[in-house]
């Protein structure tokens, strides 16, 4: 619960007043050197803490939710102060203008800093008392009870200024290979594969397939899509993620840039297929975008023409949106076929041919089930392990999605022991029939056996709208931008955060759906919807997402710190009063309404925005990390102020003024108005699209770390 919290609050603090190269204004003031032990002391004592409340897992104990609470809120608290500081720095200094006294500034503003820090230390030296006396509670209720716990005994006996030092993820440096595990599916799956291509019937047939959320269709549909008979047998395949709130031009693109979607049957179709492609008629991606909604279902409508195809589906809520797009699917009765897959049986029955083309998925037997448990992650335990998994299995209620992310939390626990506590959680809060609350429960323990950066990342992924596309490399630069992931002396934050999403992979909390061409390294993942809405409703719970929604329903009462946006008529007026703690702001919209003033926004740290939107206002201090489309791409707004900027990309024809600041890690953008930086760049790793004319081999020598050079 706190997790967030601290790690964002630890990451300030090294940027703030830990970096080799800190502030101007900072160093100016004088205000590190005069609080260095009082910084030091609070750095360590949160890295200490809040591993403490790693070790001590003790789940459903309210007195340790208590404390987490108090511990997120105090950090929350802390880092706002602390970077509010540095924003009345600029404003005091901006209207002094060399007036006053500054010495006298000094000491006003070194004492102001020193007051934060030591009841920051007070506040954090509560807690660890609390809860210490919390830890030593429970092991004696559990000595009396004749019980072994792994609550460790020299924990509580640590010196307060100890400095843990591992980065707490229990990830292993392996990149694991597991694939999608179908298990007592066959029969479903034979099922599909005669309605798609041994029925006899040459009209374009809508096959549907139905069931509960987490159930396993779309690993049904991918596999049916995905198997050769089914690449040999059509022409073309092309597939779409649909979602609760579908846009109709998002599916559109989505169809027309489905990949693998051509299959070479013969010279004669081959041919067909590239005269269509010669006049643009599937268009490239600059084409599509600059299309109207009635072109891009023109061109889908003839790419299709004439051609043997089959249409995924994936995740359709309505028949509306099933309406958007029905005519661009011609029927010319030669076998064609639609695959869509469903929760809602109203629009498996409204939308499908007819009965026949209507499958209703069903949930795995015990055998099953277990099968499934023992494939994804317990194969090398023991006789005595399956005793207890048994039963934990038989509470998933044969529901795959269940079954595989339990199975991704035992698959880390090594003892007898901790099985049987992770067991006992489990089952005693369990009921006997599979609903959502069960879901939530399997997920919720999952979920806290996480180590807290884990946890915090995890909850980061709730950020992105439902069923998105999550490129690994951005994502890493997003948890860095947050404060989420922790680089050490011989692990840079990519790494780490690699290791991250192989850990979230081991655990079967993300799906794979691209991976690097040696195939070694995740580039692409989904979450799956069930777990999405996990972390969106975790993140809303504890004051740090806001997911803006059509209605507007769901708006925070108080400040959050993280606000996406991904509905066409949304207010973005409204999101004004939310500015007072935001660090970030996600802006899914292809063409906005709107424009977001951010003089409002004195915090924010992350801007992410997809598609041609240029936001208003100056773009203040704690900024590190911008991706802007626009005209205007905030060229004039970006100052050497926002000192610890560490990811810059830009979409349009402005560039970077200058590379004056000392985090700066990844460029992407056409060019340079400044010059290279006349000493030794030491962070900069990725510099992409620059043009030639903009750097040349004498300037490069200056970033010695470069991984990936401008590209011609």
């Amino acid at each position: 619960m706190a997790c967030v919290a601290v790690n964002s609050l630890i990451r300030t603090l090294e940027l703030e007043f830990l970096q080799p190269e800190p502030r101007p204004i900072l160093q100016e003031m004088e205000l590190i050197p005069f609080n260095k032990d009082l910084i030091q002391s609070l750095h360590s004592k949160l890295g200490f803490l809040i591993q403490l409340f790693d070790e001590s897992r003790m789940n459903g104990v309210e007195a340790i939710k208590d404390l987490e609470t108090k511990l997120r809120d105090v950090a929350f608290r802390v880092e706002d102060e602390i970077e509010l500081h540095v924003v009345h720095l600029y404003k005091e200094a901006d209207e002094e203008m060399g007036q006053g006294d500054t010495e006298a500034m000094k000491t006003q503003h070194c004492h102001r800093l020193s007051h934060v820090l030591q009841q920051a230390i007070e506040d954090i030296y509560a807690i660890k008392e609390e809860l210490e006396k919390v830890m030593m509670e429970y092991k004696h209720v559990i000595a009396v009870a004749g019980r072994e716990t792994k609550l460790v005994d020299d924990v509580v006996s640590k010196s307060d200024d100890e400095l843990v030092k591992t980065d707490g993820s229990g990830s292993s440096n392996r990149a694991s290979h597991t694939e999608d595990i179908m298990v007592g599916k066959n029969n479903e799956f034979d099922i599909i594969m005669k309605m798609l291509i041994q029925h006899s019937s040459k009209q374009r047939e809508v096959v549907s397939i139905q069931g509960m959320r987490g159930i396993g269709k779309t690993t049904l549909a991918r596999r049916v899509y995905e198997n050769p008979s089914t690449v040999s047998h059509f022409d073309r395949r092309l597939c779409v993620v649909v979602s609760q709130y579908h846009n109709k031009r998002q599916m559109l693109l989505g169809l027309l840039s489905s990949k693998d979607n051509v299959n070479n049957n013969s010279d004669e179709d081959l041919a067909l297929q590239l005269w269509y492609q010669n006049l643009d008629l599937l268009g490239s991606k600059d084409n599509l975008k600059n299309s109207s909604d009635a072109d891009l279902a023109l061109q889908l409508y003839q790419s299709l023409k004439r051609q043997r195809y089959l249409v995924v589906m994936d995740d359709v809520w309505s028949i509306e949106s099933w309406n958007a797009v029905n005519s661009c699917f011609p029927d010319d009765i030669n076998g064609s076929r639609v695959l869509l897959t469903t929760r809602i049986a109203e629009v498996a029955t409204c939308m499908g041919s007819n009965n026949y083309f209507s499958h209703q998925m069903h949930l795995l037997d015990q055998s099953e089930s277990w099968e499934l448990f023992h494939k994804k992650g317990c194969k090398s335990h023991g006789a005595e392990f399956e005793t207890i998994g048994k039963p934990i299995v038989e509470k998933c209620k044969g529901l795959p999605l269940a079954i595989v992310v339990i199975a991704g939390l035992f698959s880390k626990l090594n003892t007898l022991d901790e099985w049987k506590n992770a067991a006992n959680a489990l089952i005693s809060s369990s009921t006997s029939t599979l609903d959502d609350d069960e879901c939530w429960r399997i997920l919720s323990l999952s979920y806290s056996h996480l180590p807290h950066n884990l946890k915090a990342c995890f909850l980061y992924l709730g950020v992105f709208p439902e069923d998105y596309k999550i490129k690994a490399n951005n994502l890493a630069r997003l948890w860095a931008a947050e404060g989420l992931v922790k680089a050490f002396k011989n692990e840079s934050f990519e790494a780490v955060a690699k290791r991250y999403i192989n850990e979230l992979m081991d655990r079967n909390l993300i799906l794979v759906s691209e991976r690097s061409s040696c195939g070694k390294k995740i580039k692409e993942f989904r979450v799956h919807d069930l777990l999405h809405a996990f972390c969106v409703r975790e993140g809303q719970n504890q004051s740090l997402l806001y997911v803006a929604n059509e209605s507007g329903s769901n708006f925070p009462q108080k400040g959050v710190r993280w606000i996406s946006v991904s509905f066409q008529n949304f207010d973005i007026s409204a999101l004004h009063s939310l500015s007072k703690h935001c660090r970030s702001i996600f802006y899914f919209l292809e063409w906005p309404k709107l424009s977001i003033n951010l003089e409002f926004f004195s915090l924010l740290r992350v801007l992410y925005v997809i598609k041609f939107h240029s936001p208003s206002g100056t773009v203040h201090i704690h900024l590190r990390y911008l991706r802007i489309f626009g005209r205007f791409l905030l060229y004039n707004s970006l100052s050497s102020n926002a000192w610890n900027l560490q990811t810059y990309i830009a979409y349009g024809p402005y560039g970077l003024k200058h590379l004056k600041f000392p985090q700066l890690q990844y460029i992407h953008c056409t060019k340079l108005c400044g010059s290279f930086p006349k000493s030794v760049h030491q962070n900069l790793q990725v510099i992409s699209s620059l043009q030639a004319s903009h750097c040349d081999q004498e300037s490069l020598t200056k970033v010695p770390y470069l991984k990936k050079e401008a590209e011609v």
